[in-house]
């Protein structure tokens, strides 16, 4: 009996991540992060505001719940979350634009309506701190920078922002493969034929 109160306890809590996820996206294709209360997300996820609180500080701790979990889906592994080669960085950008492709109207659409707020400093701060903590525990594993930490996290950050934003931005006779290729041969600084 009380495994099956555990299975239905993980259930409830897979569900309330679920649906405070999903409530939140459809928030933001309609309106910037920082007008949205923490009521409109409770409602429109259908969880109870103290439901929210077991598992949330804050709409901005939901928010990096979010991020964190669409880089857990891309499972990006350390060579190529740090674009060490071209290979790498066709693999990121694959996994990457795969899973913006998936689901391109709705984040394009949030992409719209946030571009110029809050969350897109909220995002790049938790990219510096993804990459960052991802960066320590290469260092403990030997590999060292030539450059500052807060250098190289803070460029690349803003470096997959701008990616993404080209991709989005793009028309739409750019397909992904063509796209990738661009961007490898800008790294390769392979500008001119």
């Amino acid at each position: 009996m009380e495994l099956l109160n555990e299975k239905s306890e993980k259930l409830a809590t897979r569900r309330t991540y679920k649906l405070l996820k999903a409530g939140l996206f459809h928030l933001l294709m309609e309106m910037p992060f920082e007008k949205i209360s923490l009521t409109e997300i409770c409602t429109r996820s259908l969880v109870p505001r103290s439901t929210f609180y077991r598992y949330f500080e804050d709409k901005h701790d939901l928010l990096c719940y979010c991020f964190q979990t669409f880089f857990d889906e891309a499972n990006l592994e350390e060579d190529v979350l740090y674009l060490r080669n071209v290979d790498s960085m066709k693999e990121f950008l694959w996994k990457i634009l795969r899973i913006m492709e998936q689901n391109r109207a709705a984040i394009y659409k949030i992409y719209e309506t946030n571009k110029d707020g809050a969350f897109m400093e909220i995002f790049r701060d938790f990219l510096v701190q993804l990459l960052t903590e991802k960066l320590m525990v290469s260092e403990a594993k030997g590999c060292r920078l030539k450059i500052f930490p807060s250098v190289f996290t803070y460029l690349l950050a803003d470096l997959y922002i701008s990616i993404a934003k080209c991709y989005l931005e793009s028309d739409s006779s750019c397909d992904m493969e063509e796209f990738v290729q661009n961007v490898c041969l800008f790294a390769d600084k392979d500008f001119f034929i």
